[in-house]
């Protein structure tokens, strides 16, 4: 299939041995078909009662391979995009559901891409899924259900997110827990306000309009090597992300920007340099988090004023009193 070919390495090597063909003997290796059916002959029948245009079997029919004619996708930023607009987030289901049952339960939405059982580090489901569909439309229809439940007898109906929504709730989610985990470690702490800052202007860039690309702060990093980036501000799902460089952020800008255009992952996205209001709201947050940092590391908790480096600049800290 256009999903699971891509990133099976074992069949990616198999279909480059023969020009595609593979023996119905290896992929009677796979234990998912051993046990549907182990007899070579009837699944040779099977292949050809389907008429599916994307398998091919070959004049002796012990072979099977993918129609040339049906290339894998393209898989640019675009593809990449469009899977992931189609792809939902499913919970609440039994934890002995298998494939099977989920292919059967998604099948009436429509037609599907892939069905991926999400499991824990023991190997057993979690009882959620992500599920590709083949059409937008089919996937917009199925988040537009109310109280869908996996079986008329199930207690509770299924959660129902888009791919990049569950991403974002799942981002402040952790972030949440990293918080409760913190309180929980310093005990009941005074809140750090950030009285004053002291920066370099024009070091910061903003990109916004992230949830239309797939990007990792790694890609930024190699989009701007050697422009001396000094902090990436950016988790996965988030709308907007920001840049901070020990030199001046327009040069660095002007370095990558083609035609006065600013591509990441292929994408092009609106970025502008941090001035002003925002970009003093900018280091008072960085200046806060730096503060918070040292305090669970150094596990202090002065009452009293104090001093921080950040990275060269200085920012002056106060613990509020009740």
């Amino acid at each position: 299939g256009d999903k699971n070919l891509p990133q099976d390495r074992f069949m990616l090597r198999e279909v480059a041995l023969d020009n595609g063909w593979i023996p119905l003997s290896t992929m009677l290796n796979f234990k998912r078909l051993a046990n549907i059916c182990n007899d070579k002959a009837k699944i040779a029948r099977a292949v050809v009662d389907s008429a599916s245009p994307l398998v091919q079997l070959n004049e002796e029919n012990n072979k099977i391979r993918r129609n040339p004619d049906k290339p894998l996708p393209t898989d640019n930023e675009e593809y990449k995009t469009a899977a992931n607009n189609k792809t939902v987030y499913v919970k609440g289901f039994p934890r002995e559901m298998n494939i099977d049952r989920a292919e059967e339960f998604f099948t009436k939405f429509g037609r599907t891409e892939y069905i991926k059982l999400r499991k824990d580090q023991e190997g057993k489901f979690k009882g959620s899924v992500f599920v590709e569909f083949a059409e937008q439309t089919d996937c917009d229809k199925f988040l537009e259900s109310k109280d869908l439940k996996f079986e008329e007898t199930s207690a509770e109906p299924l959660i129902l997110m888009a791919r990049a929504d569950y991403f974002k709730t799942k981002n402040v989610n952790m972030k949440n827990e990293k918080n409760a985990k913190r309180e929980e470690q310093l005990g009941e702490t005074k809140p750090i306000v950030i009285e004053n800052v002291e920066y370099e202007k024009g070091r910061v860039i903003k990109i916004t309009e992230m949830e239309e690309v797939i990007t990792t702060r790694e890609d930024m990093k190699t989009l701007f090597e050697g422009q001396n980036i000094s902090w990436i501000t950016y988790n996965k799902g988030d709308k907007e992300a920001f840049i901070r460089f020990d030199k001046n952020a327009q040069e660095a800008l002007d370095h990558v920007q083609k035609d006065g255009k600013f591509i990441l992952s292929e994408k092009e996205l609106p970025v502008t340099v941090l001035e002003g209001d925002e970009e003093e709201a900018y280091w008072k947050q960085a200046a806060l988090e730096k503060a918070e940092f040292f305090k669970r590391s150094r596990k202090r908790k002065s009452e009293g004023g104090g001093r921080v480096d950040l990275g060269g600049r200085r920012i002056i800290i106060k613990q509020r009193k009740y």
